[in-house]
């Protein structure tokens, strides 16, 4: 990750949409049209900030880890948020003897600055250490997601849901205009990841982004609960993906994702990417 950083602090210069066309370009093996019909040149054309000013208040709202609970609440959705035990600058050896044994702490301003904390396992300066190396980390710089820029370079700690022992499966609903059309759910994120995709009526489809299919999964007993809150959640989107946490009786809000995969995720087969993108509505509508 650190080489990643380096060499995204060594390319600052390239203009954000030339640097997000080129990454494009090289992830999907095509030259995007910004006003193509397919999903990831449509998603592309966001990434480059072809929209009006109140949809980008809205995307930055929502990509921030703390801001976005209030945004949830106002849905009045009926999915759960994980308790928040605590926020702020700074992670202090007072607020480590605070918390309980297991808990999840993150970083307000990117993706991939999670860490899931089991005092018996680590010590405080390791959590304290990686939390200062996030707040140097300007992860808008490394996939030029502009709803990351102005975040807040803090942190907030979440309580720890466990599910049969181990960490829940992670379902992502891809909603297109209010209407999940996608879900997605990664198996195993932090061992041998797996990923499966599936339709609104959870029929496994022959589809990949990125990592192989695992064993099928179990349809959840809340399923089309959740697909009720995914729905609820991304009214005012043309495009969202909703994260959810499905337990066996309760639904935990996970978070709203902009750019999934950076937009850089290729579909196979790409025919997918193409009819995803057809239901999604114009640019200009």
């Amino acid at each position: 990750m650190k080489v990643k950083f380096f060499i995204a602090k060594v390319l600052s210069f390239v203009p954000d949409k030339l640097f997000s066309i080129i990454k494009y370009s090289l992830y999907h093996k095509k030259i995007p049209n910004l006003n193509g019909s397919s999903f990831s040149e449509k998603l592309l054309s966001k990434k480059c900030g072809l929209m009006g000013s109140e949809e980008k208040q809205l995307r930055e709202t929502v990509t921030d880890r703390l801001l976005v609970r209030d945004f949830v609440e106002r849905t009045t959705s009926g999915v759960d948020l994980i308790p928040l035990l605590w926020s702020g600058k700074i992670f202090t050896k007072k607020i480590w003897d605070g918390l309980p044994e297991r808990f999840v702490i993150k970083a307000r301003h990117g993706s991939q600055m999670v860490k899931i904390v089991d005092k018996n396992k680590c010590q405080f300066n390791e959590v304290y250490n990686a939390t200062e190396e996030w707040k140097k980390t300007d992860y808008y710089l490394l996939g030029r997601e502009w709803v990351y820029k102005n975040t807040p370079r803090e942190l907030v700690v979440e309580e720890f849901i466990s599910f049969n022992s181990d960490v829940p499966p992670d379902y992502k609903f891809f909603c297109v205009n209010g209407k999940v059309e996608l879900v997605q759910i990664d198996l195993e994120r932090f061992k041998d990841h797996k990923r499966n995709l599936y339709s609104r009526d959870f029929e496994q489809l022959d589809v990949k982004l990125i990592y192989p299919s695992g064993e099928p999964t179990k349809k959840p007993r809340l399923f089309e609960q959740a697909l009720d809150i995914a729905e609820k959640l991304s009214q005012e989107f043309d495009f969202i993906r909703v994260d959810l946490y499905i337990l066996d009786e309760k639904i935990y809000f996970g978070e709203l994702t902009n750019f999934p995969e950076n937009g850089l995720g290729a579909f196979e087969p790409q025919s997918y990417d193409q009819a995803l993108g057809a239901k999604m509505r114009s640019n200009n509508a």
